[in-house]
């Protein structure tokens, strides 16, 4: 079974959650069959997946709705850890282990050979490009810097440049990291912009991943990656701005992955009670479904309105200001079954934004009167009106901050216990049990809580994700 390597963001849990939410639909079906903090390695189940083209069309699908995987590559072999390690050893002096190395480092030539064989069918005469990107376990680990940086690279890197040429290529480069980089170990893999620059989709031209789990070292090539230039464009380009309150573009994503909608999206309703500056709504917009939000601020509305316009000319599709008007509406979030009937929606992604803006981190004391008189009867109110516009099995996928105070302590909102009162039934992000136990101390999912998944924010705020359902039968 094809093996595709899916390149994480920097929080290897919320990534594996999304795309875990995926593989539980019946449109993609397949399993995480191995992890690191860099990588995923996923197996698919669906038949369509036996057809190349068609398998090719269906990453390049998934890969746009993603808001926590920079890239995703094709397997093309694996080297067992202990083989692996023979070959480019930790803290060992290499001339005791002759030969161990030198079996290790043969096993290596000939997966790379065979690699080369199953990249270019065709090398005489031909020019090649190659890009080496590398991923740890994690970044923070010895061996990616004394071993993998420091060696490694080179040895691939010289590989391919020797190989080809003597298979008569007629040329045959790599691409060159900065040195100061290499030397000081702190060497990023390629982003996935240079992708993108360097033309690394065209024939002769690859990007080649060896990403290193604890089962052993996967090597695959790049297919398709995140258009972060589209992102960073959608975020930074659109008419309304208001960058300290508004949502990273890859949470928008994933707060949408969260909601479950079955593919296709079109057709289907999602809404934002707290849309703000509309960046989730645009997102969801250039997915392809119809998008609905309110704001108690009119000025935060007109220019939510704006931004996705903004989303629809870039995709070239045609919304008038009429329907803009009313499907983004000024409403507080009391009153906003007045606007929309109840059962109405397929999904609510949303991160209200319902704290003042903390330059420092508050006492205690002044931020547990905002929270109980506040924030949490604000967080109660959006879960009963979610509860309600959500049509059954529908899904309310939402951020709220942990706020650190300046004692030290990390507090948060009952968000759970709310929305279980209300009738929600609490969806696990991350299912445990569709993933297999990892030895690695730093690695283990299993006998942990994962119904919510944290992400470090600002030096004093941090966001927790959470999903709810709203069950198909309910006495609410």
């Amino acid at each position: 079974m094809e093996k595709y390597l899916f390149i994480l963001g920097r929080n290897w849990r919320l990534s594996l959650a999304e795309i875990d939410s995926f593989l539980q639909q019946e449109a993609y079906l397949g399993r995480i069959t191995d992890f690191s903090a860099n990588v995923a390695i996923v197996e698919f189940d669906h038949p369509k997946f036996s057809n190349p083209e068609k398998s090719l069309e269906i990453i390049s699908e998934l890969m746009i709705k993603l808001g926590s995987v920079q890239k995703i590559g094709k397997g093309l072999d694996f080297i067992e850890r202990e083989v692996f390690e023979n070959g480019f050893p930790l803290n060992a002096d290499i001339a005791d282990q002759r030969a161990l190395v030198y079996s290790g480092r043969r096993y290596v030539d000939n997966t790379l050979k065979d690699i080369v064989f199953e990249l270019f069918p065709k090398i005489k005469n031909q020019k090649f490009f190659i890009a080496n990107s590398i991923y740890p376990e994690a970044f923070n680990d010895s061996y990616y810097k004394e071993v993998l940086v420091s060696y490694f690279l080179h040895y691939v890197n010289k590989f391919f440049n020797t190989h080809l040429r003597e298979e008569g290529a007629k040329q045959a480069i790599y691409y060159k990291y900065p040195q100061k980089n290499i030397e000081s170990g702190n060497l990023n893999p390629l982003f996935p912009h240079h992708f993108l620059r360097y033309r690394l989709y065209e024939p002769n031209r690859v990007e080649i991943l060896y990403c290193m789990t604890e089962e052993g070292m996967y090597v695959g090539k790049t297919l398709t990656v995140v258009d972060s230039n589209f992102q960073k464009e959608m975020d930074e380009e659109r008419p309304f701005k208001q960058f300290r309150q508004s949502i990273p573009p890859k949470f928008a994503k994933t707060l949408i992955s969260y909601l479950g909608i079955k593919h296709p999206y079109k057709g289907k309703k999602i809404y934002d009670p707290f849309c703000g500056s509309g960046t989730i709504l645009q997102f969801g917009q250039m997915l392809g479904l119809q998008v609905y939000g309110s704001d108690i601020i009119e000025e935060q509305v007109k220019g939510s309105r704006q931004n996705i316009q903004f989303a629809a000319n870039l995709m070239e599709t045609n919304l008038s200001q009429k329907i803009l008007e009313e499907k983004i509406q000024v409403a507080d979030i009391a009153n906003v079954q007045d606007i929309f009937p109840d059962n109405y929606f397929d999904g609510i992604p949303t991160e209200p934004v319902l704290l003042p803006y903390y330059r420092e981190a508050p006492s205690y004391e002044e931020l547990r009167e905002i929270l109980d008189n506040e924030s949490i009867p604000l967080y109660n109110q959006l879960l009963k009106k979610a509860f309600r516009l959500l049509k059954p099995g529908a899904r309310l996928a939402l951020v709220a901050p942990i706020i650190q105070t300046k004692e030290g302590q990390k507090i948060g909102f009952p968000i759970t216990q709310l929305a279980m009162k209300i009738g929600f039934k609490s969806i696990q992000l991350l299912d445990t049990s569709r993933i297999d136990e990892k030895e690695n101390p730093r690695f283990k999912l299993q006998g942990q809580n994962q119904k919510s998944i944290f992400d470090a924010g600002s030096k004093h705020i941090s966001r927790e994700f959470f999903v709810f359902v709203k069950p198909r039968k309910s006495k609410k």
